[in-house]
């Protein structure tokens, strides 16, 4: 079953103990193996066990071998007869398991060769490590654990990992079983595609098609890989609901009370096994089905991660380009971030964010990027209607941050495109449907995705918000020292205001930014680089607290959203209050101005009620009036869109949503879906 190439110098039998993974069958061969050599019968040496096939094997449970010396002095593995209790006793043991699989770690390893020590007694000879074999698969590291950095190298199997990391306290074995077996399988699967894919690159081919399946087991698996990373592993860490504090904490306690859960980490292993499990079929039915089947507010971030964006594989276009590899890297995202507090307690209530690229490294030289729909893409913007409907999108989506009009990509001109498919062809620059095609989407449909070379700019950026998000990391991984030393500089150097900002991004960190770029100069020092690091103070602007009322953000975002005139926009789904507003003599082009104007009236005679509220009750009674009349002066419309916004203000809805704050998208939604129906006591 197994060979061995006979060749482990310098290695201590004492300290060669190895964990790996094998199957059942294996184990009890192994032992039989082991019990015969024990016995002092001859081993063949075609059942000798070579440590790197068995550690190509190796999935998540561990067993130990070691190596020995017959008195041929040809190697071996022999496994003692106890191996059977350790098989028994495994499952009650701590597990390590990896949250960056070991199938893409080893595209970024190299096979160990122990180096030469000054002052050996035995010239000549290269004694390895402790804990190292040559030719074991390690990983070139940056270890950011203690006070001063180390570079080192370590093998594939121990990094990347957390102890235990999917075990449920009250019922281990079958957590173990539900969620680390289907992972596994699920690392399989994607394993046998990112080969494929990874062989067509190496091959130089200009590009590799998937069907429908295989491209969405690639969606599913970095939607897996963001939501088992430390950055979800930690959100779910509370042991009980009232100690979870994040934005979503109150429809998550309901959802816990209603699921009898007792633990938020009982929630995140509920939805990682459900994910697992899904069945995404090509007509899209699982979108419906998955709110109902785990954490509604996880289940919609799973659709927006897999429907929102398009993906596709970049290479460096120079050789001496690499991509780098950090613990987050798979949580990461570029896009604007803002800190969001509650205006009225001050309470910090998450980030607000808008997500323009995610990452997923393969190898470094290859890397998948998942691109917003919002960004520009080469084909669908030659239609000047998608152009434009995706435009105004994007602008709705920046109206909730400070200073929207500077709100923008810096990856915005990444060179990629969509891929190409089987059922539709490109006509005069227009997509269209293929002879015989239905436009009904199958499990055979093929994408062909294009290898995008891209610069060493766009490398170097995608490296750079990497190094930037090291706060909550403890390790970076690269492939070989000079690229990571050029890109390294490059970030250290970079004079743009993009990065390096200190006291940004520090809300919960590991360490602070200034810790973090004095351990990365000293790194820089470490790869023999003199150049000099830079990094910059928080703007003034930045320091200061962004105060806007959730109000005031919704109607910049219908603003941007309504504000060209488009007559399409939800004219179906909301038509009987555009009826009741064309008929008060509206139109779509007047739209925005007497929204905006409504909302005016409306903080006027909110100002003029808190200003008179200590006055007496004939003062304050004469300035309602005064105000009243005044409202009544302006054009029927606005009047009655002001009243929509006074009755919204005062409902039970808008004082559930601000005594329990269920997060800024689904008071978006509420205040939308309130907003534009038509209330027929109006018309009464």
């Amino acid at each position: 079953m197994f060979s061995h190439d006979g060749d482990s110098d310098g290695l201590d039998p004492s300290e060669a103990v190895w964990r790996g993974n094998v199957t059942d069958a294996d184990i009890f061969e192994l032992a039989f193996l082991g019990a015969e050599r024990n016995d002092g019968e001859t081993v063949d040496n075609n059942h000798a066990l070579d440590y790197l096939e068995l550690e190509e094997i190796a999935a998540e449970q561990e067993y130990c071998a070691s190596w020995t010396n017959n008195e041929n002095s040809k190697q071996y593995f022999s496994l003692p007869k106890s191996i059977i209790q350790f098989k028994l006793q495994s499952q009650a043991m701590a597990q390590y398991q990896h949250y960056i699989p070991q199938f893409l770690l080893r595209n970024f390893s190299h096979p160990y060769s122990p180096q030469k020590k000054n002052g050996s007694k035995n010239r000549g000879k290269f004694r390895a490590e402790k804990g190292k074999l040559r030719g074991e698969k390690v990983l070139n590291i940056v270890d950011l654990t203690s006070a001063e950095p180390q570079l080192l190298e370590s093998p594939v199997s121990r990094w990347f990992g957390q102890e235990d990391m999917y075990k449920d306290v009250a019922d281990a074995i079958k957590s173990k079983k539900d969620v680390e077996q289907e992972l596994s399988k699920l690392e399989s699967r994607t394993a046998v595609i990112l080969q494929k894919v990874k062989k067509a690159h190496e091959d130089s081919e200009a590009g590799i098609c998937l069907t429908r399946v295989e491209r969405n087991i690639l969606r599913k698996f970095l939607f897996i890989m963001k939501y088992r990373g430390p950055g979800f592993y930690e959100k779910y860490s509370s042991k009980d609901p009232q100690t979870y504090d994040l934005e979503d904490k109150n429809l998550l306690r309901d959802y816990m009370a209603d699921k009898g859960m007792t633990r938020p980490r009982d929630v995140w292993l509920h939805n990682l096994r459900t994910i697992l499990d899904l069945d995404m079929d090509a007509e899209g039915n699982w979108m419906t089905k998955l709110p109902e089947l785990m954490f509604p507010e996880d289940a919609g971030m799973f659709i927006f991660h897999t429907q929102s964006s398009y993906m596709a594989f970049c290479t460096p276009a120079e050789i001496h380009d690499e991509f780098i590899l950090t613990d987050q890297c798979y949580n990461l995202f570029e896009g604007p971030t803002n800190e969001t507090f509650c205006a009225r307690t001050g309470e910090y209530l998450g980030n607000t964010y808008l997500s323009y690229h995610d990452f997923g490294p393969v190898s470094p030289k290859l890397i998948i990027v998942l691109r917003s729909c919002l960004l520009p893409e080469p084909l669908d913007d030659m239609s000047p209607e998608i152009q434009k409907r995706r435009q105004w999108m994007h602008d709705g989506a920046a109206a909730q941050f400070p200073n929207p009009e500077n709100i923008k990509s810096i990856l915005s001109d990444l060179p990629v495109a969509k891929a190409s498919n089987s059922y539709t062809r490109v006509v005069n620059g227009r997509q269209e449907l293929v002879p015989g095609a239905s436009g009904t989407p199958r499990s055979n449909d093929r994408f062909c995705f294009r290898f995008w070379p891209i610069s060493t700019k766009h490398v170097d950026t995608i490296n750079s918000i990497f190094l930037d998000n090291l706060l909550q990391c403890r390790s970076i991984v690269f492939g070989s020292n000079t690229p990571f030393k050029r890109t390294l500089e490059a970030y250290m150097t970079v004079s743009t205001r993009d990065f390096k900002k200190v006291g940004c991004g520090e809300r919960g960190a590991r360490i602070s930014r200034v810790a973090c770029l004095k351990m990365l100069s000293a790194v820089l020092r470490m790869l023999g680089s003199d150049s000099i690091p830079i990094w910059f103070d928080k703007d003034e602007d930045e320091s200061k607290p962004f105060v806007q009322s959730f109000d005031d953000v919704w109607l910049e975002m219908m603003k941007k959203l309504l504000g060209d005139g488009d007559e399409s926009f939800s004219e179906s789904k909301n038509a009987t209050f555009w009826q009741a507003y064309y008929a008060l003599g509206g139109s779509r082009g007047l739209f925005v101005q007497d929204l905006d104007q409504s909302w005016r009236l409306y903080k006027l005679a909110a100002l003029v009620h808190t200003l008179t509220m200590n006055l007496g009750i004939g003062l304050k009674r004469k300035a309602g009036m005064n105000v009243i009349e005044f409202i009544l002066q302006t054009h029927p419309r606005r009047v009655w869109l002001y009243i929509k916004h006074r009755r919204w203000m005062l409902s039970n809805e808008y004082a559930m949503h601000q005594e329990r704050y269920v997060g800024s998208a689904r008071l978006f939604s509420a205040k939308t879906e309130r907003y534009l129906e038509r209330s027929e006591r109006m018309w009464s």
